[in-house]
């Protein structure tokens, strides 16, 4: 064998091998690369996904709260009606000189109603208005029946606490108004 025959076999030996070699390894390459690649893409979906789930979850537990809170605003607001209603009953049949009777249990009845509901109130401030209203109702009692003075501070506390109620019921709305 000559040297240009040893140098054309080395030659034909290497190039065999590179045009071998190479096709299967860029081949297993690319292969690892695509795979990566899609790995990389269902990681990003699965977070993607995981995030839009923990909105929704979000949205519907902020959409309970607020629908639990706007019933119990809406029933406390009519709670407070029945409480003003009932004592200005006692009251008037106090000055009237009548005993209290059917209004003394009507304005009984609303002060539970009330007790029971109340804590249900979720804003602190509002809370705060509707609980010294009705401590102000519970006021009306035996001996201050027919007082002027209390049956204002009623009306007073009442007032104030239909208002701070009005205004959180509307902001409920305009929030949810907002997402929509």
């Amino acid at each position: 064998m000559t040297t240009t025959d040893a140098t054309t076999l080395r030659f034909v030996d290497w190039k065999w091998t590179v045009t071998a070699i190479l096709p299967v390894a860029s081949l297993v390459l690319g292969a690892w690369l695509n795979q990566l690649s899609e790995s990389r893409r269902e990681t990003a979906a699965l977070v993607r996904e995981a995030k839009v789930r923990e909105l929704d979850r979000e949205q519907a537990r902020i959409e309970r709260r607020e629908s639990f809170e706007l019933t119990h605003l809406v029933e406390v607001t009519n709670l407070l009606l029945e409480l003003y209603d009932a004592s200005y009953r006692c009251n008037s049949r106090a000055i009237d000189g009548h005993p209290l009777g059917e209004a003394r249990t009507e304005l009984q009845r609303c002060n539970r109603q009330m007790t029971r509901l109340k804590g249900f109130v979720l804003d602190e401030t509002v809370r705060g208005l509707v609980d010294a209203a009705h401590s102000q109702a519970n006021r009306l009692s035996e001996d201050t029946a027919g007082d002027w003075r209390v049956q204002a501070g009623i009306v007073d506390q009442l007032e104030a606490a239909q208002e701070a109620l009005a205004q959180r019921i509307r902001a409920i709305y305009s929030t949810q108004a907002d997402r929509s």
